[in-house]
């Protein structure tokens, strides 16, 4: 009878032992952060102009001790743009502005080089992640915006998380426009 017990009780423990550890490694670490708490950049081209584009940059902090491999990445909101590109900048200069009113199609040198959003890049531990995206006009518009981030990760076990950076970058043709349009004040 007591060796009965004895391997019950033993098993018990282990039981307990491995749920306790399972639990640990399944739960997630924090994952990507943003540190933007909204507001957004904008800016204008002259009256007379025909269009207006524009290249944005957002960071995301990995607050891991560990890689954490981005899924996907999208725009959650678009008013009265396209996004012509989203990518991963692998090492933006440490220079590199939020925001380059431009109508070049080629991003920015400072954006370095840039892979598709879904190449499975890995954000080291501790490290960052910088988003780059180019947002068209659209025609008929006089100002447009992107509002907000969304980027998917994969984690340890398959873990799957969702940050979002709720910035804004916003382009626009003359002045007078509304926060509400064109993502910024004053513009």
């Amino acid at each position: 009878m007591d060796v009965g017990r004895t391997i019950l009780g033993a098993s018990t423990v282990g039981a307990v032992v491995l749920a306790v550890g399972l639990g640990v490694a399944v739960t997630p670490g924090s994952g990507l952060s943003t540190n933007d708490l909204g507001g957004g950049v904008c800016g204008t081209y002259p009256d007379d102009a025909t269009s207006a584009a524009a290249w944005f940059l957002a960071e995301f902090h990995n607050d891991t001790g560990h890689g954490v491999r981005v899924r996907s990445a999208r725009a959650a909101e678009l008013h009265d743009v396209t996004l012509s590109h989203l990518a991963i900048a692998t090492a933006p200069s440490e220079h590199s502005s939020g925001l380059v009113v431009t109508d070049d199609p080629d991003h920015p040198e400072d954006y370095g080089r840039t892979v598709p959003v879904d190449s499975g890049f890995v954000v080291p531990a501790h490290g960052e992640l910088d988003v780059v995206g180019r947002i068209v006009l659209r025609d008929g518009a006089d100002a447009g915006r992107v509002h907000g981030l969304v980027v998917t990760t994969v984690g340890p076990l398959g873990t799957v998380r969702t940050v979002t950076d709720p910035a804004s970058f916003g382009v626009g043709i003359g002045t007078g426009h509304a926060e509400s349009d064109i993502g910024c004040i004053g513009a």
